[in-house]
């Protein structure tokens, strides 16, 4: 029994002392991210997509201190948010995809790389199709569904950055990012009901090769993934673990195989498709696999180590700067 209580306070002891080095490292516990709007709710669950936009105009204020103004506007097929001006027939739609990097998170309507593309082509109509949160699946339901209801898109452009991959499986990651981090409602005391409600699509290759698509909501929060608010320790442990448990190559495969269905639809459909790549990988697997099915693809990538390119110190997306250098690179490919 002494030896047990020995070794019990020693394990105590060097927690703690991990905890402070940690600390001193500069290591902290996971911060909550919150997002408020008003009216409440800016985004809402969908049983499709994961997440979908609200109709309306918002205020939206990130981290209690970021505050930026959203308008969205139902387009009879979905709600996208604006670029400056109504939408217009099929024959000049320029359909940007992606998750909030291109929505343009912490970011007012008219200061969005979308909305400054539509200013610089008035005679097409850009239309800003991309929802915080969503991966490379959301793009291709989105397709199916336009081409179910008739209408088609004069070119797809889908927005990639390397999280996708996360959520296009529905990675552990990506779950704790839903049901642990974010707090999305009217105040930043509610409890995180929306990613809860929702439905988000995931894929799966089945033994011929071929893509499947299912849908699940976020798992609950578990008492270790709360205590990653507390601990530097935790929070590291947790991020180690989530590294060693996720499938990289099948998050890819699924990434490739959806990427594959997007361009096949719209070669059919005679829909020039081009994959923007926003942040990628180290590897640059993606760019490989373009070049390899033929693929169009761009490189928007910025030096995100630049800080004056985000919304820090209150949110860590790209700010106005950077969505004025991305309107500027798609200018000169869209129209060179």
């Amino acid at each position: 029994m002494k030896a047990l209580k020995i070794i019990l306070i020693n394990l105590l002891m060097v927690l703690v002392f991990a905890e402070l080095g940690l600390r001193l490292l500069g290591f902290t516990g996971l911060h909550p991210y919150t997002v408020v709007s008003s009216p409440t709710n800016c985004l809402r669950p969908s049983e499709e997509m994961g997440f979908e936009l609200n109709p309306g105009a918002f205020s939206v204020v990130i981290n209690e201190n970021l505050r930026y103004s959203a308008t969205h506007l139902d387009c009879g097929w979905g709600t996208v948010r604006t670029t400056g001006r109504p939408l217009a027939s099929s024959d000049s739609l320029i359909l940007l995809t992606g998750c909030s990097f291109t929505y343009g998170m912490g970011v007012d309507d008219s200061l969005t790389y979308p909305f400054r593309l539509q200013a610089l082509f008035p005679d097409h109509t850009i239309v800003n199709a991309a929802v915080p949160a969503h991966g490379t699946l959301q793009t291709l339901l989105l397709l199916d569904w336009l081409l179910k209801s008739g209408v088609r898109p004069a070119r797809l452009i889908y927005h990639y950055i390397s999280l996708h991959e996360d959520r296009n499986i529905l990675g552990r990651s990506f779950q704790q990012l839903l049901a642990r981090e974010s707090r999305v409602g009217s105040n930043s005391d509610e409890l995180p009901k929306l990613p809860l409600e929702a439905y988000f699509p995931y894929g799966k290759i089945d033994q011929q090769g071929n893509l499947t698509i299912q849908h699940s909501r976020p798992e609950a929060r578990n008492l270790l993934a709360s205590l990653r608010s507390y601990s530097a320790l935790v929070n590291q442990l947790e991020f180690l673990y989530t590294r060693v448990c996720s499938s990289k190559m099948r998050a890819e495969k699924v990434t490739e195989a959806a990427l594959s269905a997007i361009a096949e639809r719209c070669q059919q459909e005679s829909i020039p498709f081009t994959v923007a790549i926003l942040e990628e990988n180290a590897d640059h697997h993606l760019r490989r696999f373009c070049r390899q099915k033929s693929i169009p693809f761009l490189d928007l990538t910025l030096d995100y180590s630049d800080e004056s390119l985000l919304n820090l110190p209150y949110d860590s997306h790209p700010n106005a700067k950077a969505h004025g250098l991305w309107a500027a690179k798609m200018e000169a490919y869209l129209f060179p």
